[in-house]
């Protein structure tokens, strides 16, 4: 009987992102016949929805506990001792498949499997994947990358922009990268009227209410103090306007949504804004609302407003690389000025006063989801890189 293929996925934590959404939904999707799976958080995530599914899916699971953020020398020691342990974790498994994500857990992940070829065993293949164009990293950073993608035989990046990008700053050889878009499952997502009406009712939203909406981690990456900002504005002309921001606090991000708490609160906006958590039934979320804005300052690609498309509803995007590389503006969705509130007010605008006649909008989004940005033909890319037999 030929064994399986064995597959290590190792992110920072596994929460609500779209990048642990991203490792779920492939997963969930690979053949179990041919796949063993594992996943690792280097850091010890939330009891989640996400957290269960993948424990329902994976043989094993490693939660660790890493610090990424203001290391002493004590957590630096830690750091070290539990780099040891995971390559320790990669030599007793075995794993044909080690597969990492975004910076830290990329760098932590490749040293882990150099300590574990010098001293324990080699895996097969060795992925990373970049899902952001990564603006705030160093020079330095940059430098690592470079370095360590001598022994990576792959980087998968979740848009062109990002390959671009990465190959700008860090100057690696093109042919170490692949492009994979993120995809989605339009069975997952789709429109209904009833769940519209059913999750309105629950949120106590009329059919009258024109609703926004938001799907993000709350933090300064996702821009959403300009979607309010540009949501007080519009409330001028429009009384009838609501606002949902569904997303997570993170705890060293959590001024930033202490800041937005603070511009409802000081404009007299709790009446027309909710703030909501993450939920597993995001499709009645989506069905809910009346326009999606994705006001993101920086992305690698933004799965979110792609969930909302499947829906069937008018998305509008900050004009960000990677949204300009996959959206046409005025045919499956609209374009505003990254960080500025005054042009995402005009458009926001022009898509109310004419929602009416947009319908076309919808209709040609939800078909360029489905056809260029499928599940399954992002689960054959997977399965050709992981497929090693």
């Amino acid at each position: 009987m030929q064994n399986k293929i064995k597959v290590l996925n190792i992110v920072s934590t596994i929460d609500d992102g779209g990048l642990e959404m991203l490792v779920y939904r492939i997963y969930r999707t690979l053949d179990r016949e041919k796949y063993d799976l594992y996943i690792c958080s280097l850091i010890v995530p939330p009891d989640k929805f996400i957290t269960q599914g993948f424990k329902k899916i994976c043989t094993d699971w490693l939660f660790l506990n890493f610090k990424n953020k203001n290391v002493g020398l004590f957590d630096f020691i830690t750091n070290v001792n539990l780099t040891f342990k995971l390559a320790r974790y990669l030599s007793k498994n075995k794993f044909d498949i080690v597969h990492s994500h975004d910076f830290f857990p990329a760098f932590i992940t490749r040293v882990a499997v150099l300590l574990s070829r010098l001293f324990f065993y080699k895996p097969k293949r060795l992925f990373i994947t970049y899902h952001n164009i990564y603006y705030w990293l160093k020079p330095f950073h940059h430098f690592i990358n470079k370095f360590l993608s001598y022994i990576t035989d792959k980087i998968i990046c979740v848009t062109k922009s990002v390959k671009d990008y990465a190959l700008k700053k860090e100057k690696i050889k093109e042919n170490k990268f692949v492009v994979i878009y993120n995809g989605l499952n339009s069975s997952e997502f789709f429109p209904d009227k009833n769940l519209r009406m059913s999750e309105r009712s629950i949120l106590g939203y009329s059919e009258n209410d024109f609703v926004l909406c938001n799907v993000g981690v709350y933090s300064v990456r996702k821009g959403q103090i300009y979607l309010l900002k540009a949501f007080k504005n519009l409330l001028l002309t429009h009384a009838n306007l609501k606002l949902t921001l569904v997303g997570s606090i993170r705890t060293h991000e959590i001024d930033i949504y202490e800041e937005m708490v603070n511009f409802v609160k000081e404009n007299k906006l709790e009446d027309k804004v909710i703030f909501l958590n993450t939920t597993k039934k995001i499709n009645e979320i989506y069905n809910m609302l009346d326009l999606f804005v994705m006001c993101s300052v920086t992305e690698g690609f933004g799965l979110a407003a792609y969930e909302a498309m499947l829906a069937e509803k008018l998305c509008v995007f900050s004009d960000i690389a990677p949204f300009r590389e996959l959206i046409k503006d005025g045919v499956n969705g609209f374009i505003f000025e990254n960080k500025n509130p005054e042009s995402l007010t005009k458009v926001l605008e022009y898509v109310i006063s004419n929602v009416k006649s947009l319908d076309f909008v919808k209709k040609y989004g939800r078909e360029f989801v489905k056809s260029k940005l499928s599940e399954s033909e992002m689960v054959s890319h997977y399965n050709s890189l992981y497929d090693i037999i």
